[in-house]
């Protein structure tokens, strides 16, 4: 209903006239209906196919598929990645015993052709040797896809380069077993040392009682020799102590070098003459071969004396009679100085020669128990050579003899203007 009000004027009053017209009193309210969301529009379908392949070859592992007669029908890019070679030049079998070569190829080989179901998964761990050489350590986990009868189809294998693993492995399970060989190294050295340091002392006190007591009245040659072991056995005593503490200073880091001018033929000849004397009660031929002219070198004389005395004593000490040892100094192309010390000797294992230079370490033992000695002249010469920036290496052959050369730097080489 709507209404309008016109108003008019008469002569007796006001009137008013209500007339039906158009307009909306009250605005009529509208019914919301609610919109359905639109659908939206479908996309175009995704390729399975594309999808398995997508993951397949940006997996990060090497992928490889057989069929049931052991033959590859597929591999994906991380096989052809960690092998170097092409899926063409992986359908060649000869190409996998370049892989997987040796035994791993026959054990890999049996794993794929003519298993049962029931057999598997399977997994196993064989090296890989890429096109360039370069080898790599994967784990496999192979399974079986079956065909409508249960029988094998297809067998996947999924391998998993653990070559950094396995490196660190290995380098464990080696620091392991060196440190359980070091430990019982100190286990033996300690059991030898308690003889080592009673010989001397039983000696020492022996003789000393005797002339404390005068057993022989007034025989003054007889206690002069005893006199004499007294102070043989003192300076055996003092020797093995000395190595002892020298061995620690160095493994400690405490040793420092106190660097002079040194003519090294001064000291090979010092160092023969220290050990003439056992030479020559042991029936053996000690000689030098002095180079063609004076080498000079600015290191510590006292450390280069201790070098050398231990390898002459070590080639004196399992020398047999009527032998040789003889020491040498010269210089290489590249201008390094070397000290040798070679010996018609016992000579040392090849599976012994890794160890030589190991404190404590005896390569053989009834011989140094036999011989005496602490098992530190090496360990102690090579640290000495280090200290000096050297190196020292052997080259022996058992019932030959043995070659211990020492190298120091050039860089130490002095001139002779330059020295005086």
């Amino acid at each position: 209903m709507t209404v309008d009000l016109t108003h008019s004027t008469r002569r007796l009053g006001l009137w008013q006239r209500f007339r039906t017209v158009g307009v909306p009193l009250f605005p009529r309210r509208e019914r919301v209906v609610p919109r359905a969301p639109a659908k939206p529009k479908p996309r175009p379908g995704v390729n399975q196919d594309a999808l398995v392949n997508l993951i397949i070859d940006h997996v990060d592992a090497a992928i490889t598929v057989y069929d049931a007669d052991g033959n590859l029908i597929r591999v994906n890019k991380g096989a052809e990645r960690i092998s170097g070679f092409s899926y063409a030049e992986l359908r060649n079998p000869a190409t996998w015993r370049h892989i997987i070569p040796g035994d791993d190829h026959r054990r890999v080989m049996a794993i794929l052709a003519h298993r049962r179901l029931e057999d598997f998964p399977i997994v196993n761990v064989n090296p890989w040797v890429h096109k360039d050489g370069t080898r790599r350590q994967l784990r496999w986990s192979n399974a079986a896809l079956p065909d409508a009868e249960g029988n094998v189809a297809m067998v996947v294998c999924i391998g998993f380069d653990i070559t950094d693993e396995h490196q660190l492995e290995m380098t464990l399970t080696k620091a392991k077993n060196e440190a359980e060989q070091a430990n019982r190294a100190k286990s033996e050295f300690l059991a030898n040392m308690s003889h080592e340091l009673r010989t001397p002392l039983n000696a020492i006190l022996g003789f000393s009682q005797v002339i404390r007591d005068r057993h022989f009245g007034d025989d003054l040659a007889r206690y002069s020799e005893y006199a004499a072991n007294i102070h043989d056995s003192g300076e055996m005593l003092l020797a093995l102590i000395s190595d002892i503490l020298e061995m620690s200073k160095l493994e400690a880091g405490k040793l420092k070098l106190s660097e002079e001018i040194v003519d090294l033929a001064q000291v090979v000849e010092s160092c023969r003459t220290m050990v003439a004397g056992r030479a020559q009660d042991g029936g053996i031929a000690i000689t030098s071969l002095p180079p063609s002219s004076p080498i000079r070198l600015r290191g510590d004389q006292r450390a280069l004396k201790q070098i050398l005395l231990n390898l002459l004593s070590n080639a004196v000490k399992f020398t047999p009679s009527s032998g040789r040892v003889s020491v040498s100094v010269g210089t290489t192309d590249g201008g390094e100085i070397q000290l040798a010390v070679a010996d018609t000797g016992i000579g040392i294992k090849p599976s012994a020669l890794p160890k030589v230079f190991r404190p404590f370490f005896q390569v053989d033992h009834a011989a140094i128990r036999a011989k005496g000695g602490t098992g530190l002249g090496l360990a102690i010469s090579k640290h000495l050579a280090e200290l000096h920036g050297g190196t020292i290496a052997i080259d022996s052959t058992p019932g030959i003899g043995t070659t211990v050369t020492v190298t120091l730097p050039a860089e130490r080489a002095v001139d002779r203007d330059r020295a005086g």
